[in-house]
């Protein structure tokens, strides 16, 4: 049986799907999903950004001094992700096409949060690396740098497997029951980049949810509780040795954005 947040989540994407069919999308419609996609997954991962301010830098607005490092890291997001679900149709997740997001989201010196390396866009880290989490969670290690290669060659055939399997009338072979076991084992098990490895997931994860008749949604993350509870039912996850906890937030977080759109 279905569990009661993803059917929630059918309902509410069946009924985005009547009343703003694909084929009718204006380019504007488009881009105002990609922009709120943007700035939920940067604010993830910086916590000073402001959704107004963010919104109306991305339409090409003034905004206030004194963020434009913040502001340019999410118009890069939002030009690598319109970039890759405009040709979602022809996209194929493989080792070349992930690196070829990361060179085209972290060539540029201003979206690494950590010292720029050149010498790493588009390429695997060559160093260990650790998740930093504390003062409410433990520390977390990613895979070992020298086995990167071995892994993502591994999980790039199961993660297109789970893909084919969709099926939304099953728990286990969920749009979101997918998209969530990627999330978890590409950022939060091996971890391949030294730098930018949540947004370049979360643009995976928007093509993937646009290949399957869903638009590019993502929770909505407007706070410091948002980007917390988020990093909670990760940890959550880790604890249970299940991705239920994420599947649950995301199933929730995505049908409350999809909700919203159909009430206008």
């Amino acid at each position: 049986m279905l569990s009661d947040y993803l059917i929630r989540f059918n309902s509410a994407l069946e009924q985005f799907q009547e009343k703003f069919p694909r084929p009718n999308w204006s380019d504007v419609f488009k881009i105002n999903l990609v922009n709120d996609y943007s700035f939920y997954s940067a604010r993830i991962e910086d916590e000073k950004l402001l959704y107004g301010d963010t919104i109306r830098f991305l339409n090409d607005q003034l905004v206030r001094k004194g963020k434009i490092k913040s502001l340019l890291e999410v118009l890069n997001h939002k030009d690598v992700l319109l970039s890759v679900i405009n040709r979602y149709d022809n996209f194929e997740l493989t080792e070349d096409s992930i690196m070829e997001i990361h060179k085209d989201l972290m060539s540029s010196e201003v979206s690494w949060e950590v010292d720029f390396k050149p010498h790493l866009v588009g390429k695997y880290r060559n160093l260990p690396t650790i998740g930093y989490r504390q003062p409410f969670f433990s520390n977390k290690e990613y895979a070992p740098h020298y086995n990167l290669e071995i892994a993502m060659a591994s999980y790039i055939d199961i993660f297109n497997a789970r893909f084919e399997e969709i099926n939304n009338s099953k728990d286990e072979k969920h749009l979101i029951t997918a998209i969530a076991f990627f999330h978890n084992i590409f950022l939060n098990k091996i971890h391949p980049f030294a730098d930018g490895n949540g947004r370049v997931c979360r643009i995976l994860m928007g093509t993937i949810l646009m290949k399957n008749n869903c638009p590019p949604i993502f929770v909505k993350i407007t706070s410091d509780e948002d980007r917390f509870n988020y990093i909670s039912k990760i940890i959550d996850c880790e604890k249970e040795e299940s991705d239920k906890p994420l599947v649950k937030f995301l199933a929730e977080g995505m049908s409350e954005y999809l909700e919203e759109k159909v009430r206008g």
